[in-house]
């Protein structure tokens, strides 16, 4: 309201017609605002989550629990491979109707299932490998297949339901379940911090923060839909559509962003080293601050943009921001690598060379993503697919000149597999804004 009350002068010197435009201009962005505020608050609570973590572990348990957290985000993005996209696309036309909609989500949720209680068969054993390989006992590496197991089933369900508000742009609802889960997980962390916290512990906070989500999500959509609708075969044959058209390239995307984990559980020496290419990633978490911005703010308005001129001063005043970004967060971790690693510990103060690759590797990425992402939002995605074969060449190419065994080395393999699909949004940029011709003003 103060905000409104700063700009309300304005008012009088508009035309007539133009103080409604104003006012729902106003109105829109306040919304956008807020919401992109909030969502930057909830993944800071799980940033300090995540750093909690990290400083209370030792070493040996926090590289158990980062092979099974980032096994369970990626079995997560596996058991959907298209079906959120069809849920959007068929929700778009019937969210209106509570029964017909009912039918769509309890389709969905179906699928999500029958897709996660496959790759939850593939991935056991590869998990159960990567855990005893690691050292972890045979009996405490079940515990925490199980701990996987639950938490996923949630999550299965809330990736469904969470689509039901989204519809319904019920922007003050996604903002509570959201803080309210970050923050529930934060407090029994603290607690827990204070008596007894391992990699078990941390799992089983993680799945109850989901179970909380599960049931506000649950609770809010039995309101607006019909749970008791009956699976729609047509919304089933529209979602396994697009799983075949995304399967893919959401297999590959899903593998690619957790391979430095993955590699270094296979081939490093120590589960020290795992633990430090897992506590390195938590400081990479600023960019998914930066990124929820660009998506909720920037993207959309580069998407509307009609004119020529706007259309090339906002590409670059977005994509030099994320970079200008990048680049201040990469210079003052080379100018200040202790304050940066203090923040995970002793444990990890000498990793300054890592700190270095691994800020470079999240600003080529995030700078890769925001380029994809004002790509995307114009259509410019002829070619997309080429980002496979030239980062697997890429990644071949490197195989002989890389140790696998070595922080570092699979730092730098992560750092150079992402120069590819840097470029290649740059070329479909440049490609994009020969070919689109918007109205100039």
């Amino acid at each position: 309201m103060a905000l409104w009350n700063f700009f309300s002068p304005i008012l009088p010197f508009l035309d007539e017609g133009a103080r409604p435009a104003f006012r729902r201009v106003f109105e829109q962005a306040r919304i956008v605002g807020n919401f992109a505020i909030v969502q930057g608050i909830v993944q800071i609570i799980g940033f300090c989550s995540g750093i909690l973590i990290v400083r209370t572990l030792e070493q040996r348990d926090y590289a158990w629990f980062t092979i099974a957290n980032t096994m369970q985000g990626t079995l997560n993005v596996l058991a959907d491979i298209g079906i959120s996209v069809g849920l959007l696309s068929i929700g778009g036309r019937v969210w209106q109707d509570r029964h017909r909609f009912g039918q769509l989500v309890n389709t969905g949720l179906r699928l999500r299932k029958t897709f996660g209680a496959i790759v939850v068969t593939i991935a056991v054993p590869i998990l159960y490998f990567l855990l005893v390989r690691n050292r972890a006992p045979s009996s405490y590496a079940a515990g925490l297949i199980v701990l996987v197991v639950v938490a996923l089933l949630f999550q299965l369900s809330v990736n469904v339901l969470s689509v039901v508000p989204r519809l319904r742009s019920d922007i003050v609802r996604i903002q509570t379940i959201d803080f309210t889960a970050a923050i529930a997980r934060l407090l029994a962390l603290l607690a827990l911090a204070y008596f007894f916290l391992n990699a078990a512990t941390a799992l089983a906070v993680a799945a109850g923060a989901s179970l909380l989500q599960f049931i506000l999500l649950r609770s809010y959509a039995s309101t607006v839909i019909d749970f008791g609708a009956p699976d729609n075969a047509e919304d089933r044959s529209a979602m396994l559509g697009f799983v075949r058209k995304l399967a893919a390239n959401a297999i590959f995307f899903s593998l690619q962003g957790q391979i430095t984990v993955f590699l270094i559980s296979l081939f490093a020496r120590e589960a020290s080293s795992i633990a430090e290419v897992g506590a390195l990633g938590r400081l990479a978490m600023i960019f998914t601050v930066l990124g929820n911005v660009l998506t909720n703010v920037f993207v959309p308005a580069f998407a509307r943009a009609q004119s020529a001129r706007k259309l090339g001063w906002l590409y670059v005043a977005i994509a030099g921001g994320v970079i200008a970004f990048g680049g201040i967060v990469l210079a003052a971790a080379a100018i200040f690598p202790q304050q940066f690693l203090f923040v995970l510990g002793n444990k990890y103060t000498h990793l300054h060379r890592e700190l270095l690759l691994i800020v470079a590797a999240a600003v080529a990425s995030s700078a890769a993503a925001a380029l994809w992402s004002l790509n995307a939002a114009r259509a410019w995605v002829a070619g997309s697919w080429l980002y496979i074969p030239l980062t697997l060449a890429t990644q071949v190419a490197l195989i002989p000149f890389v140790d696998f065994s070595s922080v570092a080395g699979v730092l730098i393999f992560n750092l150079l597999s992402a120069v590819p699909n840097l470029v290649l949004n740059l070329a479909m940029s440049y490609v994009g804004f020969r070919r689109d011709q918007p109205v100039t003003e």
